[in-house]
């Protein structure tokens, strides 16, 4: 992976909240996530050392956006990295990178002297028509559900099924991010499971930069191929996608089930 200068560090990824959070917003996930990795409450038979280094990087994340001065310094430097070339995905050893342009009708946006407003309504644009693809064409038929932390997050439902598809777009995909985000989508999916149907869940996390993808692809990997992740009855599916080249990695068990198929292939990946 090469890139002439690194960009700041996210510290809105590390507590889990958007950029365009308020200070109110930023307060409570700050708060909540102390009440999860705080070391006074991690039983003895949790992992306190992992424990007390992601209590080290919320602390630190809220001291700079807690900080009105110190959060628009933050701002001003992850405007300016993203004004800068892309981070480049060259990590040897991810080799399943595969093409997402659902049905061909959308291509990969040209980046040249665009500004990163133009940059940013065009992965909007594509990522909004992912959605309408598997709402036109994909089985079963999806509905819209409402929920703030995400871009948008899409529910399936047959006689013997739940089916999710959702959307998170994220500005640095790195290693820490990513342990976030699986805490969180594990929260997500066991408020809802149900306990007699089948639930598959295809989760999109969408970057615009990506440090260590080795190491990111391996933890989504590690969560999604979990013994309880990868049951006929439960199943989760990561897809991680370049929103610059339009490449993803499927991480999780492939489902013989037919409606995952036909979501699969409404995404654009194999």
């Amino acid at each position: 992976m090469e890139s002439r200068k690194h960009p700041p560090k996210d510290y809105y990824a590390v507590l889990g909240v958007s950029p365009e959070s308020d200070s109110a917003a930023i307060k409570k996930a700050y708060r909540s996530l102390v009440q999860r990795y705080h070391p006074d409450r991690i039983r003895a038979t949790d992992d306190v050392s992992n424990a007390s280094e992601r209590m080290i990087e919320i602390n630190e994340a809220f001291a700079v956006l807690g900080d009105i001065k110190r959060r628009a310094e933050l701002d001003r430097a992850r405007a300016a990295a993203e004004k800068a070339p892309p981070v480049a995905v060259t990590d040897s050893g991810v080799q399943d990178w595969e093409m997402v342009t659902p049905s061909g009708k959308v291509r990969p946006a040209a980046r040249s002297e665009h500004s990163t407003s133009v940059e940013k309504s065009v992965a909007r644009e594509f990522l909004e028509k992912v959605k309408a693809q598997l709402l036109q064409e994909s089985a079963p038929k999806f509905k819209e559900e409402a929920d703030p932390d995400w871009l948008w997050i899409l529910l399936g439902k047959t006689w013997g099924a739940n089916y999710w598809v959702g959307v998170r777009r994220v500005i640095l995909l790195n290693p820490n991010a990513a342990k976030e985000l699986t805490g969180q989508l594990q929260v997500f999916m066991d408020k809802r499971r149900s306990g007699w149907k089948s639930n598959f869940f295809v989760i999109i996390y969408a970057f615009e930069a990506l440090q260590d993808a080795n190491t990111v692809v391996k933890l989504f990997r590690t969560f999604a191929n979990r013994d309880e992740h990868s049951t006929p009855k439960n199943l989760v599916n990561i897809v991680v996608l370049d929103l610059n080249q339009r490449r993803s990695v499927l991480c999780g068990k492939k489902s013989g089930d037919l409606n995952c198929g036909a979501i699969r292939r409404a995404l654009g990946v194999a």
